[in-house]
């Protein structure tokens, strides 16, 4: 046994003392033994701790859990590492959306950075140039997700609890963006008379510009049914009054139509020279200051104009256009997305909007059928910004192709690098690196590399 894992008797219980050496790639702390790794919630490096430990599932997407990683849970703190602070918000032991405000602010940076050059360094990924690293800080999240339930008598409404399906009271959210949190706080005092008790619902809040943005998803009202009912909708309509909601839609579950419950006017988003009216949900960048340095960074990264004075452009995952439309000074685009409605909302906006070149909009599902090597030989750049599971056969394509730029973007950098390393294999090479930090006190992160053919 190690002797640094050794067993402490604590009030009849046993529990093990260690010693943290490092952070692990979402934030927990880790002590690694001959046994292998124990991740430590809360622990930092230079912590020494008792703790107790316990085997959890492991889970990788949506496939059933068969391996198990090594966790435990603090109980107590023989000594503080050095780079520990007191966390600034009151709700952080028990919320589950931040994970390191324990943390000093010149170690969550180092330690940030350092996190996706390892992702780079394991695939043996290397950029000419390692940009500025840009963080974003202060309450700019502007969309969230807050789960009600009720138990007949109250409503508690916040974030789950890490790794648990306790739903945590959340009073005040540092990193929210107050127009988001405005809505909330109109929202609680009638949630109450609007929900079924014991029937958890999602409520999705999203700010663009001055407008904001509400979704249900989830059993509601007093009826056998679950849907809106004129109790609801009474409610409702006091929540509104007065605020800067613009739409309210509701749904059963993710998989469900929406049903539009509140509509005064048209959704909108300003993307460059495209005006987008955003569909319900529609995604976002989290933070606007994020989506400007992401939008920025692409731009600079495209090549200069052809002969002709337009450049050939696609834009893969495109969304709602946060890339295409100011994409389109630069040459013509063609945007392409899976989600059909955000497909329809492009296609509509390309042709509604004057714009310097011409935008065509796609519904193409880029994991099962991926651009093949000819349709990508005919842009002069493509943008990439996938989800988190990254595009592993359209890298592939896009390494045999003639693209001469290709600006990838990503909130996963292991995924990106993983990426990455087919597209040095194929003759690419990658001209620089920039990690943009709109995720404050998260492990999570966005990446964007520029790769040049030859």
């Amino acid at each position: 046994m190690d002797s640094a894992l050794a067993p402490v008797l604590v009030t009849g219980m046993r529990f093990f003392e260690m010693e943290i050496r490092s952070l692990g790639p979402k934030g927990d702390g880790v002590f690694v033994g001959s046994r292998g790794p124990v991740f430590v919630e809360g622990g930092l490096p230079g912590d020494r701790l008792k703790a107790e430990i316990a085997k959890q599932p492991f889970n990788r997407g949506r496939r059933p859990a068969r391996e198990t990683v090594t966790r435990a849970r603090i109980v107590e703190l023989v000594s503080k590492s050095p780079v520990r602070q007191a966390p600034p918000c009151p709700h952080f032991e028990k919320c589950g959306g931040c994970t390191l405000q324990h943390a000093k602010e010149d170690f969550y940076k180092s330690w940030k950075v350092e996190m996706v050059k390892s992702a780079f360094h394991q695939h043996r990924v290397h950029p000419q140039t390692w940009l500025d690293t840009v963080f974003l800080e202060g309450a700019n999240r502007r969309r969230i997700t807050l789960t009600a339930v009720s138990d007949g008598r109250s409503v508690t409404l916040g974030y789950f609890r890490r790794r648990s399906q306790e739903v945590t009271p959340i009073e005040a959210c540092l990193v929210a963006d107050p127009r988001v949190w405005e809505i909330r706080n109109r929202l609680l005092p009638h949630l109450l008379k609007m929900l079924i008790p014991d029937q958890p619902v999602d409520i999705f809040i999203q700010a663009v510009g001055r407008q904001t943005d509400l979704l249900f998803t989830g059993p509601v009202g007093h009826g056998e049914t679950g849907e809106p009912d004129s109790y609801f909708k009474e409610r409702l309509k006091s929540v509104v009054e007065g605020s800067t909601l613009r739409r309210v839609c509701w749904r059963m579950d993710e998989e469900s139509p929406m049903l539009l419950l509140v509509n005064r006017g048209p959704f909108a988003a300003q993307f460059g020279e495209l005006k987008v009216f955003l569909p319900p949900g529609a995604f976002m960048q989290p933070t606007e200051a994020g989506e400007n340095e992401l939008v920025k960074a692409v731009l600079a990264a495209l090549p200069a104009p052809r002969e002709s004075g337009k450049l050939r452009l696609a834009d893969l995952f495109a969304g709602c256009g946060t890339f295409a439309g100011s994409m389109l000074a630069h040459g013509s685009v063609d945007a392409y997305e899976t989600a059909p409605p955000a497909v329809k909302a492009l296609a509509r906006s390309g042709t509604a909007n004057r714009t310097t070149h011409e935008l065509r909009a796609f519904k193409r599902d880029l994991f099962r059928n991926p651009l093949k090597r000819d349709e990508l030989s005919r842009y002069d750049a493509i943008v990439m910004d996938p989800p988190r599971a990254g595009c592993e056969e359209l890298a592939h394509n896009v390494s045999l192709s003639k693209v001469g730029t290709v600006i990838a973007v990503s909130c996963n950098p292991a995924t990106f690098a993983r990426d990455a390393r087919t597209l040095l294999d194929g003759n690419y090479r990658l001209e620089s690196l920039q990690i943009i930090d709109q995720f404050q006190w998260s492990h999570h992160v966005e990446v964007v590399g520029v790769f040049r053919k030859g």
